[in-house]
């Protein structure tokens, strides 16, 4: 070979050294993330999105670019949860209510009037034991859980007042899905639910399609709905309960180390949520500034309402074996209360 051979060759050299580093950095792989919600951090659910991006492309050293998809910019919450199902969206999040079409055994979640406290709940869900019965969720449909929250206390938003038992006959409820546990409760109390997508509440709620809706107070401060309607009521017994599922076949593909980074962050996202939970006043605060009303039931209706939905709740998971025993196995788990 020629010194200018030679040359020439060191030249090429020095070129894919330096741009081998450069190939080295770029994304070997793209994790979507959708989700129902504004992009606020005053919500629990895109702060849990936000420190999960950061968790995970700096645990890969930038090997898996994380990319959010908050207000439904993926599709409204079937066709999202039905993508993760078939591998075009890689992680998407709802109230828990509507990854039952993806695996009945999700609806136990919904069960209310099982914990004391957000906070409770969340301790709950985090536990080893209940971790540990949730990663089965999902398999035949090809995902995973990924994370589920607690977003706070339940509330119900209306246009009319709802203070007594009595003021939910009649109304139509827009309700977190379309499972027993969610839709009996309400028709125990004499309300009409109608399963409906985060999305289409507000709408709704300005045509008067619903009456009402169940919710959590950073979402309805989120999306303004006190634009639609200026109530909101807490719901004795009920914690929004919100998750995110993951193709399994997305985690097999990006090999185990990386899968292990992905789920490790992802625990570790959740962090944030007992700060989020600590703002519940100023969530409260938000929302009376905007000229809207929060109503919590008197002690004797809030007896009566429980009194209502608890026989309810029991006789469904009582009639489900399978659902009995993960009731079962998360009741166990539930923290001694204070």
């Amino acid at each position: 070979m020629t010194m200018k051979s030679n040359m020439k060759a060191a030249l090429c050299g020095v070129a894919l050294a330096t741009l081998v580093p450069m190939g080295a950095m770029a994304q070997d792989y793209v994790l979507k993330v959708s989700a129902p919600i504004p992009p606020t951090e005053k919500d629990v659910v895109y702060a849990y999105m936000v420190a999960f991006e950061k968790g995970v492309e700096a645990g890969s050293n930038g090997q898996i670019d994380v990319q959010l998809y908050p207000a439904n910019q993926l599709g409204q919450l079937p066709a999202a949860i039905e993508g993760v199902a078939m591998g075009t969206i890689e992680v998407s999040f709802s109230i828990i209510g509507f990854f039952s079409t993806l695996d009945p055994r999700f609806a136990v979640l919904d069960a209310g009037v099982l914990f004391q406290s957000p906070e409770a709940a969340m301790a709950t869900f985090q536990s080893p034991q209940v971790r540990s019965l949730l990663s089965d969720f999902g398999a035949g449909a090809g995902v995973q859980p990924l994370t589920v929250l607690i977003d706070g206390q339940g509330v119900i938003i209306s246009k009319d007042p709802i203070e007594t038992v009595a003021d939910f006959s009649g109304k139509k409820v827009r309700s977190g899905g379309a499972t027993p546990l969610l839709n009996e409760p309400l028709k125990a109390v004499g309300a009409a639910p109608v399963a409906m997508p985060l999305g289409e509440v507000l709408p709704g709620l300005q045509t008067g399609t619903i009456d009402a809706a169940t919710n959590s107070m950073s979402v309805v401060n989120a999306f303004k709905m006190y634009d639609a309607a200026k109530n909101v009521t807490y719901l004795p017994g009920n914690y929004t309960t919100v998750g995110a599922v993951i193709n399994k076949d997305f985690l097999a593909m990006i090999g185990p180390d990386l899968a292990r980074i992905v789920l490790d962050e992802a625990q570790k996202a959740e962090s944030v949520v007992a700060a989020h939970l600590a703002n519940a006043d100023k969530m409260e605060a938000a929302w009376e500034a905007s000229g809207g009303t929060v109503i919590r039931m008197s002690d004797q209706e809030t007896r009566a309402y429980l009194d209502q939905i608890t026989p309810v709740v029991k006789a469904i998971v009582d009639g489900d074996p399978q659902m009995k025993s993960d009731y079962e196995t998360i009741s166990a788990a539930v923290p001694p209360q204070s």
